[in-house]
């Protein structure tokens, strides 16, 4: 099941390179710092600068046809320089980014991150590997709508992002069944997509969860019989008058 994640966590390799101007004390000796982590947290208490990071890695393993490699980059405070290999990827203020590097890949990588920032900088998200299909599913988000008649329905919204020569198809899923589906014909380009469930039965809303509890919802891109990405949350609905009892 897509995607794949492999954290990047443990030890990195960690050298302040530069005080901010006016600070003439003495650099920090190279050292290393668990990542993730913010410096004060990570012996760099009171450092106001730049610092590079650096973690080798491996080759994450058999990559097929249908697959891309992305190096993903949770919440950081400061400006971010990230590198694979010694190619930029590019700056981020603050993290929440992401890159695809298949093309970059060696045996052995290396990834360097400079930061510059304050006393609160530093990686303190997740670094990661995942392994995604071609086309997979971004920024989604699902609600539940209630209608004049008191009825429920899901609505999942998202953007499918990247692209497949074959048709994709998309599941919306409800404890486990499924309440709205869509194909996408082939070729497959990205594209924002929303699914609408049929109003829900009764049985829907209290078999599986009591009430006010939350109800597990799933969305999922399928090409033939692989899942090639997978969406979870929840969601609380209410119970229709006359469901329960």
């Amino acid at each position: 099941m897509y995607p794949h994640r492999i954290r990047l966590r443990g030890p990195w390799e960690c050298e302040p390179l530069a005080r901010l101007p006016g600070d003439s004390r003495l650099l920090p000796p190279p050292f290393r710092m668990t990542m993730p982590c913010r410096w004060a947290d990570g012996g760099l208490s009171g450092f106001r600068g730049c610092v590079r990071f650096r973690r080798n890695f491996g080759y994450p393993g058999r990559i097929d046809a249908h697959e891309r490699v992305w190096l993903t980059m949770g919440p950081a405070t400061g400006l971010l320089r990230v590198a694979v290999n010694g190619v930029g990827l590019g700056e981020q203020v603050d993290g929440g980014c992401e890159y695809e590097i298949t093309a970059l890949l060696r045996g052995r990588n290396e990834l360097t991150v400079e930061v510059e920032g304050g006393e609160t900088s530093g990686l303190w998200g997740e670094v990661a590997l995942e392994i995604r299909c071609t086309a997979f599913l971004r920024d989604v988000s699902c609600t539940a709508a209630v209608a004049r008649d008191g009825s429920e329905q899901i609505r999942a919204m998202g953007e499918l992002a990247g692209a497949a020569a074959d048709a994709l198809e998309l599941y919306l899923l409800l404890d486990r069944s499924t309440v709205a589906y869509t194909l996408l014909p082939a070729p497959v380009v990205a594209q924002p997509f929303c699914l609408v469930s049929e109003k829900l039965r009764p049985e829907q809303l209290s078999s599986t969860a009591a009430p006010g509890e939350p109800h597990q919802v799933r969305v999922d891109l399928v090409q033939a019989a692989t899942i090639w990405y997978t969406w979870e949350g929840e969601l609380t609905l209410e119970p229709l008058p006359g469901s329960q009892g």
